[in-house]
């Protein structure tokens, strides 16, 4: 009964493949097991065992071997119950080990559920802060293009207010000439006063003297007339009788309106061996206002029909006074005609940027070498506020030359 229970109960336990175990149970056992229900439900006897109980000794050695092999069956039945057993306890380490891989999984999806939302978050709080940026983009780019707009009203506001100053400059500056050319005009006006008054003068003197000439050449007149003429041998009257008498023969006058030979000979006093050396040509004088910082130029020439020995050279006499007389100047005077400032740089000059106080006179020769011109140059160019009133006059001399 015993061993049928615990055949039973394993059985029980062990329904699911029991079958693996049955091969290595011998053959005699598994027909003493397959006995075993039959003593236990009916507790009755056997014809088999009855007869064996009637035949004598020979049951109970049965009994013995079967209660040996119940006992072997036993201790195989509680092998495969200690090797379910560690089975089991393997089996539920697995399921235990499998619960906390399904838990730690579980942990790492919410974990990751956690770092998608938080992902999701940061997304969102990246693209709301790349909008909040985008719109001050937006605004700083709005806040450029007024910026700029207003910069370049500004800078055409300054570039009229650059145009309105340096109108008002140049304005200024115009009126500041004008002011100084007014005052060189009132200086000039004056000085053309003083230069008539002195004209006057001179024309007085010369009537004079042309009266006194007249005369002397009536009486001599007379005296020839009478055969009574009769000259000094030397001495100012002679000169005066031999001046008047020539004067009065050929009264002719040249070109520029000078006075003739003989008779600039008696007016200046020149006696008879400076005459033949030197012959005027013509005589130019006039005035011109140089502004401040300006330059003023006067272009002479020789006409074509000025007649020039062989044996003369014409030089140029030149003289002229600075208007105030404390004032200073540069004067130069270029061979030819040379109306540009840049040619004036390059031009032969018989002498360049002569420094003149008060004013100043000279000779020089060659002036007409080229183009039988040459250009006077009045350099005003060291002032920034004063003008220069000029009053200049030139003679053209032709004079004789040796070897």
């Amino acid at each position: 009964v015993i061993g049928g229970g615990v055949a039973s109960s394993a059985a029980e336990n062990a329904n699911d493949g029991m079958s693996l175990y049955d091969d290595a149970v011998p053959s005699s056992r598994r027909v003493g097991a397959g006995h075993q229900p039959s003593h236990a439900i009916g507790g009755g006897r056997s014809p088999s065992l009855s007869n064996n109980r009637a035949g004598g000794g020979g049951s109970d050695s049965l009994l013995l071997t079967e209660l040996n092999e119940s006992k072997s069956r036993i201790a195989q039945l509680e092998s495969l119950n200690s090797s379910f057993q560690s089975r089991y306890n393997n089996l539920e380490q697995m399921h235990r080990a499998s619960l906390n891989e399904q838990t730690s999984a579980k942990n790492a999806m919410t974990n990751l559920q956690l770092e998608l939302r938080m992902s999701r978050m940061e997304t969102e709080h990246a693209l709301r802060g790349l909008r909040e940026k985008e719109a001050i983009v937006d605004e700083m780019q709005l806040e450029i293009n007024l910026v700029t707009q207003s910069a370049v009203e500004a800078n055409k506001r300054a570039a009229e207010g650059m145009e309105v100053v340096e109108m008002a400059k140049s304005d200024r500056e115009y009126v500041d000439g004008l002011e100084a050319k007014v005052v060189a005009l009132q200086e000039w006006a004056l000085a053309s006063t003083e230069s008539k008054r002195l004209t006057a003068e001179r024309c007085r003197g010369l009537e004079t003297r042309v009266n006194e000439l007249e005369g002397a050449v009536k009486e001599l007149t007379s005296q020839q007339q009478d055969g009574t003429l009769q000259f000094p041998d030397e001495g100012p009257m002679a000169d005066e009788a031999l001046s008047g008498a020539q004067q009065h023969k050929h009264k002719r006058v040249d070109s520029s309106g000078a006075l003739s030979l003989a008779s600039v000979n008696s007016l200046g006093g020149m006696g008879p061996s400076s005459a033949n050396s030197e012959r005027k040509l013509w005589t130019r004088s006039s005035s011109l206002v140089v502004g401040a910082g300006m330059v003023g130029l006067a272009l002479l020439e020789l006409s074509p029909d000025t007649h020039i020995e062989p044996y003369e050279t014409v030089i140029l006499r030149w003289k002229f006074d600075l208007t105030p007389a404390d004032l200073d100047i540069y004067f130069s005077v270029l061979k030819g005609v040379h109306e540009d400032r840049r040619a004036q740089r390059t031009a032969d000059a018989c002498f360049r940027r002569r420094h003149v106080k008060g004013g100043g006179g000279g000779d020089v020769s060659g002036a007409f070498a080229v183009q039988n011109a040459c250009t006077l140059i009045w350099s005003n160019e060291m002032s920034w506020v004063r003008p220069r009133t000029i009053k200049w006059s030139v003679d053209a001399v032709a004079i004789e030359w040796s070897d």
